[in-house]
C-alpha cells in the first residue's frame, strides 16, 4: 500500500487502542469510586455508638438526617439504591451512607443499628418498614429478655389504621403515620382553627392551635372548668393585656379572647364550634361586623417526644 495509507492504518490501530483504554478506565473508575465510597462510610461507622439511623433517603428522610446533622448527632443513613438523588447531598454533608436491603440483618449490623441511640425507619413502604421494625427488635432485644432496648425504633406507617394495629399488637411505641399527623393542620385550616403544631404521645396524635371568642357564642362568658378533660388551656391573650400562661380553672372566657389550647384535634375543633356566634341565640341588637381570624405570632411550637 502506499505510504499515506499505511501510516493512516497506524494511527487507526493507536486509536482504538487509546478508545478502548479510556472505556475500560471509565467503567473501572465508576465501580472502584462506588466500592471505595461504601468501603470509607462501612469504616466510619464501625466505632460509632449511641448515634442515629435513618432508614430510607427520600424528601422526608433527607431531611431528618440533615436535620440531627446540624444539631451535631452522629447519623448514618441505609439505603436501598446507590444512584439515589440525594446520596450526593450526604456526601457534602458527609454523612455515611450504607448500600443495602434494610430487611436484612447483616446491612443494619453494618450500620450498627444495635448500638444506635434511635432508629428511624422512613422508607416509603409500610410493608418493608414493618419488616425491617420487626427485624431490628429482634437485633436489639435479647431472647427471652423481659426488658426494653435502649435504642428506640420509630416507624413511619401512612396508613393510620395499619400503624395502630402495628403499634398495639406488635408492641412498638413510636409508630407515626404522616396522614394522621397532617390531617390535623388541614381540618383545622379549613374550620378555622390556628393550627401551631401537632405531636403524638404513644399512638395518641394531639394538636395546639388557637381559637378567637367572638361575642354571643358558647365560649363567650363559659369558665374555663366546663371545657372538655381532653383539652387544656395554656393561656389566653386579651386585648390591651398581657397574655396569662397557664389560666385558673374558674377564668371565663370574653368576647375577643384568643385562647391557645391543646388537646386531640377533634376536642379543639369543638371547641371552635362553640366560640363561632351562632352557637346559641344572639341577643337583640345591631348586627356584628365579622371578627377577623386570629394570627398567631412566634416560632414554631417545639413539642417534646415522650
Amino acid at each position: 500500500q502506499h505510504l499515506w495509507l499505511r501510516l493512516w492504518g497506524v494511527v487507526m490501530m493507536l486509536s482504538g487502542i487509546a478508545m478502548i483504554s479510556v472505556m475500560v478506565a471509565f467503567v473501572a473508575d465508576v465501580l472502584l469510586s462506588r466500592r471505595l465510597s461504601q468501603a470509607a462510610s462501612r469504616q466510619q461507622v464501625s466505632h460509632l455508638s449511641r448515634h442515629f439511623v435513618v432508614v430510607g433517603l427520600g424528601s422526608f428522610g433527607i431531611r431528618v438526617a440533615s436535620m440531627l446533622k446540624e444539631a451535631g448527632h452522629p447519623v448514618v443513613v441505609v439505603e436501598r439504591d446507590e444512584d439515589n438523588r440525594y446520596v450526593s447531598v450526604l456526601a457534602e454533608q458527609r454523612i455515611p451512607v450504607i448500600t443495602g436491603d434494610a430487611t436484612l440483618r447483616t446491612t443494619l449490623a453494618a450500620a450498627r443499628a444495635e448500638h444506635a441511640r434511635a432508629v428511624a425507619v422512613l422508607t416509603e413502604d409500610d410493608i418493608v418498614n414493618i419488616e425491617t421494625g420487626l427485624v431490628l427488635r429482634e437485633m436489639t432485644v435479647p431472647p427471652g429478655a423481659k426488658t426494653r432496648s435502649g435504642v428506640r425504633i420509630v416507624l413511619r406507617i401512612y396508613d393510620r389504621a395499619l400503624g395502630n394495629a402495628v403499634g398495639r399488637r406488635l408492641d412498638f411505641n413510636h409508630v407515626r403515620s404522616v396522614v394522621d399527623l397532617a390531617t390535623p393542620w388541614f381540618i383545622g385550616a379549613a374550620m378555622g382553627l390556628d393550627v401551631v403544631g401537632t405531636f403524638s404521645v404513644g399512638q395518641r396524635s394531639f394538636m395546639v392551635g388557637g381559637v378567637m371568642v367572638q361575642p354571643d357564642s358558647e365560649l363567650d362568658g363559659m369558665p374555663i372548668s366546663e371545657l372538655s378533660t381532653l383539652t387544656r388551656v395554656i393561656a389566653v391573650e386579651r386585648k390591651g393585656e398581657e397574655a396569662e400562661l397557664h389560666p385558673r380553672r374558674d377564668t371565663r372566657f370574653q368576647a375577643g379572647d384568643a385562647a391557645y389550647l391543646v388537646g386531640p384535634y377533634h376536642e379543639l375543633l369543638d371547641t371552635l364550634r362553640k366560640g363561632q356566634r351562632g352557637d346559641r341565640p344572639r341577643k337583640a341588637g345591631p348586627p356584628i361586623s365579622t371578627v377577623e381570624r386570629l394570627g398567631l405570632g412566634g416560632g414554631p411550637f417545639d413539642a417534646e417526644y415522650p
